[in-house]
């Protein structure tokens, strides 16, 4: 790459950082200055009783079963042991 044609480049992405940069400030104080203000410009306080609660329809829930196994080589260690056949390094340990 010529000399001249690398300083061309180098003030093109220095541009295309600074309008990226100002992008993300801008667009954070923006936002940032939106949410701290209500909409109707006063808070809205909820009636909500203690005593009341909601529940949820009635046959509707979620079972979680979790099965262990014996054996079992967690993915990232598998990963890690064949990369280490890879390079040389000891492998798993049987």
């Amino acid at each position: 790459m010529r000399p001249d044609q690398a300083t061309v480049w180098y003030r093109r992405m220095s541009a295309v950082y600074a309008l990226g940069t100002w992008t993300l400030l801008g667009s954070l104080f923006f936002f940032g200055r939106k949410q701290s203000k209500p909409a109707g410009g006063e808070l809205e306080e909820k009636d909500v009783s203690i005593n009341e609660i909601i529940e949820p329809p009635k046959g509707f829930y979620v079972e979680t079963i979790v099965t262990y196994k014996e054996d079992f080589v967690p993915i990232t260690d598998k990963i890690i042991n064949y990369l280490k056949s890879w390079t040389g390094g000891p492998g798993p340990k049987s």
